[in-house]
């Protein structure tokens, strides 16, 4: 075990003990990896593979990480670690590769630890921002940092990275850049910083990533604008509406509104822009050259919504006569639809109609067979009524079986089927009523010799 610690290296080691599943573990491997950071930075430095190393064991030592509070002190503590470096390649190289490790594992994070790996990002563009300011806003620098956000994140590439953390760093870019540099950012700075979203706008062909960037990036530095401010508080005068005094002396980011309206210009009308974000473009420029000019834009900008290109009055009433018509068509085929199903229902139902009613002559005249075969059951005083019951039921049966054969023709084959079966069974029970009857009879005749004994003697 020993030979095969030595031969692992550090990077590894620091790997699967910041994954641990203990937390005291975690722990300690956070605050060695600290020490590791800072002396090694120093002296040797460390490679591309071994910065993704590092970052692997990080972003597990996160997975493995619950509670809110807990999570927001591993988030404080994993973004620190980049004021450990004192080389500014090696914290580039920190940087790109904690990017590249979102980027690949963003799409196995799972909605419920989504939150925290989001704090996590906003805490590091934080530290970014910080180790920026630190070194006085240069430009190399901050065009550095730029280069590897529009490697993974700001770019209009599907390789480039998901869509979500482009969505989110849009949503936290201003709002981190004027938490940190909201006294020491010149405008020439932050035209710097626009300068990447200005860039995707043209060449991003996700309507909803460039309407995203619209409302969260262009359409807050218009509202946050000092002409903005003061539509703002005019209208909360009208409406009777009290502001705090603190909110009204709060600073602002300072941007040079021509300069990002000429940038702007600039891009769109070159051949790399893409026709359907050019509206949205130049409307921007408009609104931008209003506000260096102390006009504030009170309409809705173009492309800041989701929805498709707006259609004209014309092209509106074309369609609702079209629909029209497919509507009238419709209805004319579901009615024809109806007569033809209500047609073949009443054929249908015809049919066994008439067939009922043979049925039911049917069964009254069985009925009455059998009633009269139960009356025939009282025992004759003769033999003669014996033989004329019989033949009674004789010809009965016979004039049942034409009957029956007379309305077979003129029904189905199954109906005549079914009569014969009938009259089969009706002759049975004739059979064993004249039986039963002639059973009677001799009982009958067995007592009478019986009596005539009797009197004799």
């Amino acid at each position: 075990m020993a030979a095969s610690m030595q031969l692992q290296p550090a990077e590894v080691y620091f790997a699967q003990k910041l994954a641990a599943n203990e937390k005291k573990i975690r722990d300690r491997a956070v605050k060695k990896l600290r020490k590791y950071i800072s002396v090694r930075s120093q002296s040797v430095g460390f490679s591309e593979d071994d910065m993704l190393k590092i970052w692997k064991g990080l972003h597990y030592c996160m997975w493995m990480c619950d509670k809110p509070l807990v999570q927001e002190d591993l988030a404080d503590t994993l973004s620190n670690l980049l004021q450990c470096f004192d080389n500014n390649a090696q914290a580039f190289l920190f940087i790109d590769a904690f990017f590249q490790t979102q980027c690949r594992e963003w799409f196995g994070i799972d909605r419920l630890r989504l939150d925290k790996f989001m704090m996590l990002i906003r805490r590091v563009i934080h530290q970014c921002l910080l180790m920026l300011k630190i070194k006085k806003w240069k430009v190399t620098l901050v065009k550095q940092f730029l280069s590897i956000l529009e490697k993974y994140v700001i770019s209009d590439s599907d390789n480039a990275g998901p869509d979500g953390l482009k969505f989110h760093l849009a949503d936290i870019y201003l709002d981190e850049l004027s938490s940190v540099g909201i006294d020491s950012l010149k405008p020439d700075v932050l035209q710097i910083f626009l300068e990447p979203y200005c860039t995707m706008m043209t060449r991003c062909q996700n309507k909803h990533l460039v309407s995203h960037v619209v409302n969260r990036i262009f359409k807050n530095i218009i509202d946050q604008s000092d002409v903005g401010k003061d539509e703002e508080e005019d209208v909360s005068e009208d409406e009777g509406e009290e502001e705090n005094q603190d909110t009204d002396k709060a600073p602002k980011l300072q941007f040079d509104y021509t300069a990002i309206a000429d940038k702007l210009f600039d891009l769109a009308k070159g051949n790399n822009c893409l026709s359907r974000n050019r509206p949205a473009i130049y409307d921007l420029v408009k609104r931008f050259k209003d506000l260096a000019a102390g006009i504030f834009p009170s309409d809705d900008i173009i492309g800041s919504s989701d929805e498709d290109d707006p259609i004209s009055n014309a092209d509106f009433n074309m369609a609702v006569q079209r629909l029209r018509k497919v509507e009238k068509m419709g209805i004319k085929k579901k009615k024809t639809k109806k007569r033809k199903l209500e047609e073949t229902h009443e054929g249908s139902e015809e049919e066994p109609k008439k067939k009922k009613k043979k049925k039911s002559k049917q069964v009254v005249k069985e009925d009455e067979s059998q009633i009269n075969g139960i009356l025939d059951k009282e025992p004759p005083k003769k033999k003669k009524n014996k033989c004329k019951s019989e033949q009674q039921s004789k010809s009965e049966s016979n004039d049942k079986n034409d009957e029956l054969e007379g309305e077979g023709h003129s029904t189905t084959r199954n109906l005549a089927n079914n009569s014969q079966k009938k009259s089969r069974k009706l002759k049975n029970a004739a059979d064993n009523a004249d039986s039963f009857v002639g059973g009677i009879g001799e009982s009958n005749g067995v007592v009478s010799t019986k009596k005539d004994k009797k009197r004799e003697k």
